[in-house]
C-alpha cells in the first residue's frame, strides 16, 4: 500500500488523534486493509483554521497561476496514484473491480486538464455598459468549502469538487468516506504536497459525527455534499445554522424509456446493461427502471438475462471477475430485500451470473445481477432506489403511460429516452422531471463534463460540473461604476 495514510492538515500529513478503526475488504469482510486514520474535534478546528489562514493568498493569486499549481498538483496526484497503486487499495476497501479502480483513481489529472477552461470561463464575469454608468459582475470564492464524498466513486468525486472549488480560488477541507477513505486521503495528500499549506486538508473518522462538525463548523463558508436524501437533510439542517449554502446531490430513481420504434437487440441490450450495473450498480445515475411496450418485454428480458448471464461476481482483484461485491453488508441486505419482496409482490426475478467458486465460502457482500420482469410499479424495487445491481424491466401500453409512470418519484437526477425519432427523443426529453436527460444512452459513460448536472426534486439542488458548477463555488459581486 506505500506510505502510511494520514490526514491532511494545513499542508502536514498527521496520524488521526483520535483511535483508528478498521477498514475491511468487502469481497472478505474478515480481512483488515488498513487501519484509517480518525480525526478528532481539535484536529477538525486545525483543518479549517488552515485552510483559512490559507484563502486569502490563495484568492490573490493571478486565475492563470492558480490554474497552474492546481494542474501540476493534480499531476502529481495521478503520479501518486501509479506510484502507490493506490487502484489495489481502492479495490480491496470499496470491493469495485480492479480496471474501475484504475479509471477511479487516476482521472484527476485529466480532470483539472478538462475543468480549467470552464472554472477561466466562468472567471470572465460579465460587463454591462451604460450611458453615463459601467456595471461588472464578478465570481469570488465563497472562502472556505467543505468537500463531502460517497463511498461509489470517491476520487473521481473528489475531482468533481475540489478542482472547481480551487480553480474559483477558495480552499478545501475534504470529509473521506469513512468505510473507503484510503485512495481519498492519498490523493488529497499529492495534492496537498504540490500546494502551499493549508489550500488542501483532509479529515477522516469512522462515523457521521465528523461529517456534521464539519457542516457545522463556523469556519466553513459553503458544502457540496454528494450522499443520500436521509444524510442530505442532516447536511441542510447542520448548515442551516450558520446559513451557510449547500450544493446537495442526493441520488435517484433513473428511468429510462424506450420507445416503440426501437429494435431490441444485443446491441442495445449491452449499452443498457453498462448503464445499469457499473460499479455493481451503485451509481446515483445507474439506469434504475427500464420502460419498454409490453409486446417487446420477453425480448429485452431475453436479452438482458443473456447479457448479465455472461458476469463473473468475485473478488474485484481477481482476472476473471467482472463485477464486485455490494460496498456494505447493510446495502446487501436491503438489496436481496428488495428482490425477495418483487417476488412476494408476484416478479419474475432472473439471476443467470455467478458467484466465483473460490469466493463464495469467504462471507463477502456479493449480489447475483438480477433482471426482474413483471414487477408491480410499488414494490420497493420500482418505487425506490435500489443502488444494487437489479433492474426491473416494465411493460408500458402507451408512451403517455410511460411518461406518466417515469416521472412518479421523488426523485429526478437523469433519466434516458432511447429512440430513432428525433422529434420523439426532443418532445419526451422536456417532459422527464430530470435534471440529465440523455438520448440513446445513460449514465456515467456518457455525461458531458461542459454541461452543468444536478438534481431535481429529492435528488437535490445547485449543480456540479460546466461553467455553471464552477460558479456555484462563487458568489457574485456586482460592481455599479457611474461618470463622476
Amino acid at each position: 500500500m506505500g506510505e502510511t495514510i494520514g490526514l491532511v492538515i494545513d499542508g502536514v500529513v498527521v496520524a488521526g488523534a483520535d483511535p483508528p478503526y478498521a477498514v475491511h475488504n468487502p469481497a472478505r469482510p474478515a480481512e483488515v486493509v488498513f487501519d484509517a486514520p480518525s480525526a478528532s474535534a481539535d484536529q477538525l478546528d486545525a483543518a479549517v483554521a488552515g485552510a483559512r489562514r490559507a484563502q486569502p493568498a490563495w484568492a490573490a493569486l493571478h486565475g492563470k497561476e492558480r490554474f497552474d499549481l492546481v494542474r501540476r498538483a493534480a499531476a502529481a496526484a495521478g503520479a501518486a496514484v501509479e506510484a502507490g497503486d493506490l487502484a489495489r487499495l481502492l479495490t480491496r476497501e470499496h470491493g469495485k473491480v480492479l480496471w474501475e479502480a484504475a479509471f477511479d483513481a487516476g482521472t484527476i489529472g485529466g480532470m483539472a486538464e478538462a475543468f480549467a477552461p470552464l472554472a477561466a470561463e466562468a472567471l470572465e464575469g460579465r460587463h454591462l455598459p451604460g450611458r453615463g454608468r459601467s456595471t461588472r459582475v464578478v465570481a469570488e470564492p465563497h472562502g472556505t468549502v467543505a468537500a463531502i464524498l460517497p463511498f461509489n466513486w470517491p476520487v473521481s468525486v473528489l475531482g468533481n469538487k475540489i478542482l472547481p472549488a480551487l480553480f474559483m480560488g477558495n480552499t478545501v477541507v475534504v470529509k473521506a468516506p469513512p468505510t473507503c477513505p484510503g485512495a481519498v486521503l492519498a490523493v488529497a495528500a499529492a495534492m496537498a504536497r504540490a500546494l502551499p499549506p493549508g489550500v488542501v486538508n483532509a479529515v477522516n473518522g469512522p462515523g457521521p459525527e465528523l461529517g456534521r462538525a464539519l457542516v457545522a463548523h463556523p469556519g466553513v463558508d459553503m458544502v457540496s455534499f454528494t450522499g443520500g436524501v436521509p444524510a442530505g437533510r442532516s447536511v441542510m439542517e447542520a448548515a442551516a445554522g450558520g446559513l451557510t449554502p449547500v450544493v446537495l446531490e442526493l441520488g435517484g430513481n433513473d428511468p429510462a424509456l424506450v420507445a416503440p420504434d426501437v429494435e431490441i437487440d444485443e446491441a442495445l441490450a449491452e449499452k443498457i446493461f453498462g448503464a445499469t450495473f457499473i460499479t455493481t450498480g451503485q451509481v446515483c445515475m445507474a439506469v434504475k427502471r427500464l420502460y419498454v411496450p409490453r409486446a417487446k418485454v420477453p425480448a429485452m428480458v431475453e436479452a438482458l438475462v443473456d447479457r448479465v448471464g455472461r458476469e463473473v461476481v468475485g473478488d474485484g482483484l481477481a482476472e476473471e471477475v467482472t463485477m464486485g461485491p455490494i460496498h456494505r453488508h447493510s446495502d446487501r441486505r436491503r438489496v436481496e430485500a428488495m428482490l425477495s419482496q418483487a417476488e412476494a409482490d408476484g416478479a419474475t426475478v432472473h439471476r443467470p451470473g455467478r458467484i466465483r467458486d473460490e469466493d463464495v465460502a469467504g462471507g463477502g457482500y456479493f449480489v447475483s445481477p438480477a433482471i426482474v420482469e413483471k414487477a408491480p410499479e410499488t414494490t420497493p424495487i420500482v418505487a425506490e432506489e435500489q443502488f444494487g445491481p437489479a433492474l426491473p424491466v416494465l411493460g408500458y401500453d402507451t408512451l403517455e403511460q410511460a411518461l406518466a409512470r417515469a416521472n412518479d418519484t421523488a426523485y429526478g437526477l437523469c433519466a434516458s429516452v432511447w429512440t430513432g425519432d428525433g422529434e420523439l427523443a426532443t418532445s419526451l426529453s422536456r417532459r422527464l422531471e430530470a435534471g440529465t436527460v440523455f438520448v440513446n444512452n445513460h449514465g456515467t459513460s456518457a455525461m458531458d463534463h461542459r454541461a452543468p448536472f444536478g438534481g431535481w426534486k429529492h435528488s437535490g439542488f445547485g449543480v456540479e460540473l460546466g461553467p455553471e458548477g464552477m460558479l456555484a463555488f462563487t458568489r457574485s459581486r456586482t460592481i455599479l461604476a457611474f461618470d463622476a
